[in-house]
């Protein structure tokens, strides 16, 4: 079982590009960083240090309001060049803390208990490096070629396919020991080690990166404030099975 003082940031720079200051967008009544740090402070393990990381002093306004601390990121670490392993690096040399837990305002759904999971599952092993992924069970191409299923014989049913694991970054934990020493020897650290994955399915796997994502998820953000009113509809054309109560699923 891993020991030692976590620390939790949540990353957000003032000139994103696909969607401008992204971390500041509301969602609902709520900006984005407002929906995660919600998560992240009712997590047990996540939630004893916090911080915002951040090129834009406004984001440090927001940390006030909040009760959480402000880590005002180098401007070259903060453009669209800029790598995360670098302002990685860069906080983890100024920052006391033995494992860093990375939680992106891009995913407004995760929960406390998805954070709690994901430490247990990482603090539970022996890996070096943990980072959330999207499980995707279907038939799968890469540059012209099948990952997951074989193109000869009958096509396989997707329910008996192996999941791809898409990374999507929502959660990462590092062994700050051991990404410093991979970045001072070979520059970069974000992919390095033993790494497992951690799965986010359903609204938690939601991620918001461009326009389109923020639609999707103002949908998905009115569907769970009126989920107790929802209710599943049918063409009228099958509407008998329904009363009948007859089971179609085979």
């Amino acid at each position: 079982m891993k020991t030692g003082k976590v620390v939790t940031i949540i990353p957000s720079r003032m000139g994103s590009n696909r969607v401008p200051m992204k971390g500041m967008r509301l969602l609902g009544d709520k900006t984005l960083i407002e929906h995660t740090a919600d998560a992240i402070k009712g997590s047990k393990m996540l939630s004893k240090e916090i911080y915002i990381n951040s090129d834009a002093l406004a984001w440090g306004e927001l940390t006030q309001q909040m009760g959480l601390k402000f880590y005002h990121r180098k401007a070259e670490l903060a453009t669209s060049k800029s790598m995360i392993d670098d302002y990685l690096y860069d906080f983890m040399t100024n920052v006391e803390v033995d494992y860093l837990a990375v939680i992106t305002p891009t995913a407004p759904f995760i929960t406390s208990e998805n954070l709690d999971a994901a430490w247990d599952q990482y603090a539970g092993s022996t890996i070096n490096t943990l980072i959330s992924a999207e499980p995707i069970q279907t038939h799968c191409f890469y540059a012209g070629k099948s990952l997951n299923f074989s193109t000869e014989g009958q096509l396989p049913r997707s329910q008996d396919l192996q999941a791809i694991h898409a990374l999507n970054f929502s959660i990462a934990i590092y062994d700050c020991r051991f990404f410093k020493q991979q970045y001072e020897k070979n520059g970069s650290a974000v992919l390095s080690g033993e790494i497992d994955t951690f799965l986010l399915e359903g609204f938690s796997a939601i991620d918001i990166d461009e326009e389109k994502d923020f639609v999707l998820a103002e949908l998905a953000l009115k569907y769970k404030e009126e989920s107790s009113s929802y209710q599943a509809r049918y063409s009228k054309l099958v509407e008998k099975f329904l009363i009948e109560g007859k089971e179609t699923r085979n």
